[in-house]
């Protein structure tokens, strides 16, 4: 007969058996689990004890600390990252991140990587601002010479780019740094400018011998006319470099002048018997002051302004231009040391060295030097002397 103990052994190895077979079978139903229901073995990545990604072997997370070395601009870029803890995990599948995930969290979770843009000019580095305000700064610079009320464009004159990445924060910049470096990029501002430009009018001149010479009327007065120039114009920093015409619209034709101008060089002249031409012509003139009033050494006779100035005898012009009070002066010698003045003249016909003839147009009325209304002052000299001149054109 079998001893209870012996009985007893035979339960324990029993039970021993079932144990370890439903061991077994557990460790069984673990992997198969993990291979058929995405469950695997990985690692997860500590910065100062936060997670920051899981990864499915130690060799991803190194791979990616070089991928941060290489987009991360500043010397030594790896000893600024925080120390990493990589402890091994159970994960699923689709929990395991890539090698460029890996590098943007390790870039997110680094306090001494930032995001920021430098500023480049024709390939050379300037310096490196925060994104937003290097924008900003750049825009404003290209802004400033904007032309208002125009539409006009602005333009870097030199390659100027920004270019966005990540850098240590020891090489970033505050923007106001590069505030001598951006003002000094070139701008060049091109428009199209439209100018209003006057079109001259022309003087058409109607010749009459019925009228003397020297005399001129306007008959029309002329107008300019106005046309419109388009030109494209390019400054630089604010100076203007170059203008070139695009075109012209005439919005308005100048309006042509007409003038008559008298060619006779006689008038009519009343004829004295003193052999003296009265220097007026008949009906236009009466005396505003004779001769001694005051002191008065000349006649001084009213006409209108223009009317024709006429040689009381044939004789050469000494003097043709302005003259002390007497304003624009003509005197005339006719010889024997007798000479005749005649001043306060608007316009002068002859010249100094001319030879005239009684009753030819010398000058026309007007109001010039010391004088109060167009008149004509004439004088007459006898030698040096100046004498009563009422006799010699025939008044008393």
């Amino acid at each position: 007969m079998e001893t209870k103990a012996r009985a007893l052994s035979k339960k324990i190895s029993f039970k021993n058996i079932i144990a370890v077979s439903f061991s077994v079978v557990s460790v069984f139903a673990i992997f198969a689990c993990m291979i058929f229901g995405g469950v695997k073995l990985a690692y997860n990545v500590k910065f100062d004890k936060k997670v920051i990604t899981t990864v499915s072997n130690k060799e991803v997370y190194y791979a990616a600390v070089d991928i941060v070395a290489d987009i991360v601009e500043g010397d030594d870029v790896v000893s600024y990252l925080p120390e990493a803890e990589i402890n091994a995990v159970v994960t699923i599948n689709d929990t395991v991140e890539s090698c460029d995930e890996v590098a943007d969290a390790i870039i997110e979770n680094t306090d001494e990587i930032i995001s920021a843009s430098r500023l480049i000019l024709n390939g050379e580095v300037l310096g490196t601002a925060d994104t937003s305000d290097l924008y900003s700064a750049v825009s404003a610079r290209k802004a400033a010479f904007d032309i208002e009320g125009t539409q006009c464009e602005s333009e870097f004159c030199d390659d100027v780019i920004i270019e966005e990445g990540y850098f240590l924060k020891s090489e970033v910049a505050d923007v106001s740094e590069l505030g001598e470096k951006i003002s000094s990029l070139s701008v060049k501002t091109t428009l199209k400018e439209s100018t209003e430009q006057s079109i001259p009018y022309k003087t058409v001149t109607n010749k009459t011998d019925s009228k003397p010479a020297g005399y001129v009327n306007k008959d029309r007065a002329g107008e300019y006319g106005v046309t419109v120039v388009t030109s494209g114009v390019v400054y630089v920093d604010g100076e203007e470099t170059e203008r070139v015409t695009l075109g012209s619209e005439v919005i308005k034709e100048p309006v042509d002048e007409i003038v008559t101008v008298g060619t006779a060089r006689k008038s009519a002249g009343r004829v004295v018997s003193s052999g003296f031409t009265f220097p007026l012509p008949s009906g236009v003139w009466e005396v505003s002051c004779p001769y001694g009033k005051g002191g008065h050494k000349g006649v001084d006779l009213r006409a209108p302004h223009g009317t024709s100035i006429m040689a009381a005898a044939s004789g050469r012009v000494t003097l043709a231009g302005v003259y002390r009070d007497y304003g624009n002066c003509v005197i005339i010698d006719h010889g024997n040391g007798l000479s005749t003045l005649y001043a306060h003249a608007s316009k002068l016909c002859v010249s100094v060295g001319e030879y005239v003839s009684a009753g030819e147009v010398i000058a026309l009325v007007g109001s010039t030097g010391n004088s109060t209304g167009n008149h004509l002052h004439f004088e007459v000299y006898v030698g040096s002397d100046r004498v009563n001149p009422q006799p010699y054109i025939g008044l008393r």
